[in-house]
């Protein structure tokens, strides 16, 4: 199912600097003891959100990049939303591959998360968020009309510097078997890209590990799931013993981007490392 554009979500900003929480693939459960690869992720959520909370920074945006549920469920789809609404920034967000729309939209609708895919961040900044979903297939793409939205949207606000925000890695992981499950037209994207220098970031999720790149003109960047991580630059699936993790990432006026990945300090989670897939 596409998800339709709706006017575009206004954000005044309280710093000269802008400030985004990247959080993605929280995987969640009805069932409170639901596991994914050994980790209890409504567990790691909670201390995920409890944590961000403790350090007490100010965020203008929060940015959540898909696979919210593991099980499909509204439940576990209104404990994303409550928990998230914790914060007072607006929760903008995208569809990942294991998502299922209906009840993604249902819930997030009923708890008054905005669905805007295009964020107008203070007078400078432009967030963009694309759908790269393909209905009950684990690789992404993003459509003719979702490029004609990143496309229309830059020549609408030529003045301001653009963050790009999509479910699946368009640059490739290096793990083998993630980068089958990409962003199929990746160098189309790329290429687009390219084109316009006013660029200044792309962020993904989907891959479970941090990453970072530079491309000609923008940082481009991967940010850690809130429970389990994928080993780096690993031919075969496995498992990492790194902790749950998010990304903060300040716009600054002149359009430089800083961004930093953290991680869980106060809670260990162990997972499964004797599994092969999932």
């Amino acid at each position: 199912m596409r998800l339709k554009l709706k006017k575009h979500l206004i954000v005044p900003i309280k710093y000269p600097t802008a400030k985004i929480l990247h959080i993605t693939d929280t995987h969640l459960f009805a069932d409170e003891d639901g596991l994914l690869l050994g980790i209890n992720t409504n567990a790691s959520f909670d201390a995920v959100i409890n944590e961000i909370k403790q350090h007490g920074e100010h965020f203008d945006l929060i940015v959540a990049t898909g696979d919210f549920v593991q099980d499909s469920s509204q439940l576990a789809y209104l404990r994303f939303a409550k928990s998230i609404k914790q914060f007072s920034a607006p929760c903008v967000w995208l569809a990942g591959n294991h998502d299922n729309c209906d009840n993604m939209r249902f819930i997030f609708k009923q708890q008054n998360l905005p669905d805007n895919k295009v964020v107008l961040l203070g007078e400078k900044w432009l967030v963009i968020m694309l759908n790269s979903q393909v209905e009950g297939k684990t690789y992404g793409q993003l459509s003719s009309q979702e490029l004609a939205l990143l496309t229309n949207t830059l020549a609408m606000y030529p003045d301001r510097f653009a963050m790009v925000f999509l479910h699946h890695h368009p640059i490739m992981s290096q793990c083998h078997w993630l980068d089958n499950h990409c962003l199929i037209n990746h160098t189309e994207f790329i290429n687009l890209i390219n084109q316009y220098p006013n660029i200044k970031g792309i962020g993904w999720g989907h891959i479970h590990q941090k990453s970072h790149h530079r491309l000609s003109h923008c940082q481009a960047f991967s940010t850690p799931s809130t429970c389990v991580q994928f080993k780096p630059l690993n031919h075969d699936f496995q498992v990492a013993n790194d902790l749950p993790g998010w990304r903060i990432i300040d716009l600054q006026r002149a359009g430089e981007i800083e961004t930093k990945v953290q991680h869980l300090e106060n809670i260990i989670f162990h997972p499964d490392m004797s599994q092969s897939g999932y």
